[in-house]
């Protein structure tokens, strides 16, 4: 079941903190975080998103972010990940409550970029800037 996130637990921070650190380390990453986050810290990033119910999650503990129709994070513990929870949540959002329009992937995240082009997306912007 997927539901909007109303309050803050041990296991979405937990998923959180993971999500963050494995952004971090890709390429574009840093940029990707500064630009979504809006230069705010990310613990308290999580608490905005919320406060906005922006924030989404499914009973296995992956989430997404929609602001503006426009799913600008989406996160799958890598233990759960090449199980459909993606796509459901992706399924969810374009179909439910966010009712999602776009999406944000990072360059060369050619995974995510598959997952939304499965669901009749097509990649068309690339954003180019420095690091």
């Amino acid at each position: 079941m997927i539901e909007r996130v109303s309050a803050v637990d041990t296991a979405l921070r937990g998923a959180w903190r993971g999500a963050v650190d494995d952004v971090r380390s890709r390429r574009g990453g840093p940029r990707y975080l500064e630009d979504v986050l809006a230069g705010v810290e990310p613990n308290a990033a999580l608490g905005t998103f919320i406060a906005a119910g922006a924030l989404w999650r499914d009973d296995a503990g992956s989430f997404m972010v929609v602001v503006d129709r426009v799913i600008v994070a989406l996160y799958v513990a890598p233990a759960n990940r090449r199980r459909g929870r993606g796509r459901a949540l992706v399924t969810f959002a374009r179909s439910d409550a966010p009712r999602a329009r776009d999406a944000l992937a990072l360059p060369g995240d050619r995974a995510m970029k598959s997952l939304y082009e499965s669901v009749g997306w097509k990649a068309r912007l690339l954003t180019l800037g420095d690091e």
